[in-house]
C-alpha cells in the first residue's frame, strides 16, 4: 500500500472540521466532562465504602486530565475552552445512599459515552479524533467500574 492509500485510509485527507467547527463540538463535551466530574466530586465526599470513594478517586485523576486534553483542543483552535467556573457543587447532589449515587453516576456516565460515540463518528481532525477515542475508553472503564462496584453493594 502507497503512502496515498495509507492517507487515505486513515481519514487524513478530504474535508475535516474547521477549527470553529471543532470549537463549537468540543466545548459542549467539555462542559458535560466538568459536570460528570462535578458529580464525581459528589460520590466520592458522600459515598458510604470508603474504598468504592477511593476507587472512583484514582479514576477521577485520569478523568481530570482527559478534561485538560479536550480544553487543549479548543486552545489549538484558537478558542477558549469551557471551564465550569460557574459550576456549584450544589448543584451535583446524587442523593444520599451509595446505591443511588452509583446509579446516578452510571446514567450520567453512558450519557456521556453516547455523546462521545457520536462525536467520533464526526470528520475530525486526526489529533481530535484520537482524543476523543482516549477520553472514550476512559469514560468506558469508569462505567466499568461502576457497574462493578454497584454490583459488589447489592
Amino acid at each position: 500500500m502507497g503512502l496515498k492509500e495509507l492517507f487515505l485510509n486513515k481519514g487524513w485527507a478530504g474535508r475535516t472540521l474547521s477549527r470553529p467547527e471543532t470549537v463549537e463540538r468540543i466545548n459542549p463535551l467539555i462542559r458535560r466532562h466538568h459536570e460528570l466530574n462535578r458529580s464525581y466530586d459528589f460520590a466520592i465526599a458522600h459515598l458510604d465504602d470508603r474504598e468504592a470513594a477511593e476507587r472512583l478517586n484514582v479514576l477521577q485523576r485520569i478523568a481530570r486530565a482527559d478534561v485538560g486534553k479536550l480544553s487543549e483542543t479548543v486552545l489549538s483552535a484558537g478558542e477558549v475552552s469551557y471551564n465550569g467556573t460557574e459550576l456549584e457543587p450544589e448543584h451535583f447532589d446524587l442523593g444520599n445512599d451509595d446505591g443511588t449515587i452509583l446509579r446516578d453516576l452510571v446514567r450520567l456516565e453512558e450519557a456521556f459515552i453516547g455523546m462521545l460515540e457520536d462525536e467520533s463518528r464526526l470528520e475530525h481532525q486526526i489529533r481530535t479524533r484520537a482524543i476523543l477515542a482516549l477520553v472514550l475508553q476512559h469514560s468506558r472503564e469508569r462505567l466499568d467500574a461502576l457497574r462493578g462496584l454497584s454490583a459488589r453493594g447489592r
